[in-house]
């Protein structure tokens, strides 16, 4: 990518990404049973009879929204429902439970070859019913591995290799089947949970990114080939059925790229040759927003 042009899409593309991240929504679990990602952004978020939010880079908990928050243990990529949360640290699945205020140990995760392998990582990607999803990455291997943990058995297994849990609405789920560490393209394929694991329904693309699940329906982008320059967004029904053309994006820039970011069921914005647009469905029109 040649160096002025490229730069100048990275920011753009940084931007929007921090952009995303500061508008998400807080969340709240009233029920014991559902598990969410806990992200607190900045502000107080509900479980079940408490709050929850970060105080100095820690999550601290309390039984008052606006007092008495303690310090938890929990650490990133934490699913909490409205009892207790689950969180990896050094290759090791930990449940914290608010009444008690306590830590415990779940499993011990396989991390043979982590002393050799100092980007070897867990962390938990998603969790359904009572399977624990957690994706196990390594940069020096250059490859991803799904596995489970189920909660009410306390089994934990291998699900697949050259995978990792990128989206999930309900029980469909998003799988990218090959390690990334940069704005790039990858194939997508969707899966279906079920009890013994994830059953694949069918690949989406071989080039693609951003799966994004909204208003009952699947988002996707695909592209051309690997060099992202001509990208066409397309929405399905949750199973991979019925799907349809929204619009294809294209540079003629000789290093472009185009990127699609902020998904929703009415709109999407578009950044390309260093500025970012939002395209409107209904309208088919695009308007420059930065």
């Amino acid at each position: 990518m040649k160096k002025g042009k490229g730069l100048c899409s990275f920011l753009l593309a940084v931007c929007v990404i921090i952009g995303m991240c500061l508008s998400a929504e807080p969340w709240h679990v009233e029920a014991a049973s559902g598990y969410k990602k806990i992200e607190t952004n900045g502000t107080t978020i509900k479980a079940g009879k408490y709050y929850l939010k970060n105080v100095g880079g820690s999550i601290c908990i309390s039984a008052k929204k606006e007092s008495g928050f303690q310090k938890t243990p929990i650490g990133p990529f934490a699913y909490g429902n409205g009892s207790q949360a689950f969180y990896v640290k050094d290759y090791v699945l930990y449940k914290y439970t608010y009444s008690s205020r306590k830590e415990s140990l779940v499993k011990k995760l396989p991390a043979k070859g982590a002393a050799n392998d100092p980007d070897l990582s867990f962390y938990i990607s998603e969790v359904y019913g009572n399977q624990i999803y957690l994706t196990k990455g390594s940069q020096g291997q250059w490859k991803n591995w799904t596995y489970s943990y189920n909660i009410k058995t306390k089994k934990l297994k291998k699900l697949l290799s050259n995978c990792k849990i990128n989206a999930r609405y309900g029980k469909y789920i998003i799988g990218q089947n090959e390690y990334r560490t940069d704005v790039s393209a990858y194939p997508i394929t969707l899966y279906k949970a079920q009890s013994s694991g994830l059953k694949k329904i069918k690949k989406l693309t071989s080039y693609g990114w951003e799966p994004t699940f909204a208003g009952r329906k699947l988002y996707y982008v695909s592209g051309a080939d690997s060099s992202m320059k001509k990208a066409t967004l397309y929405r399905c029904n949750l199973n991979g059925s019925g799907r349809r053309k929204i619009k294809t994006f294209s540079t003629s820039q000789q290093y472009g790229q185009v990127l699609i970011y902020n998904i929703t069921s009415k709109s999407c914005e578009v950044s390309k040759d260093g500025k970012l647009y939002r395209y409107t469905y209904a309208t088919k029109k695009m308007k420059k927003i930065m």
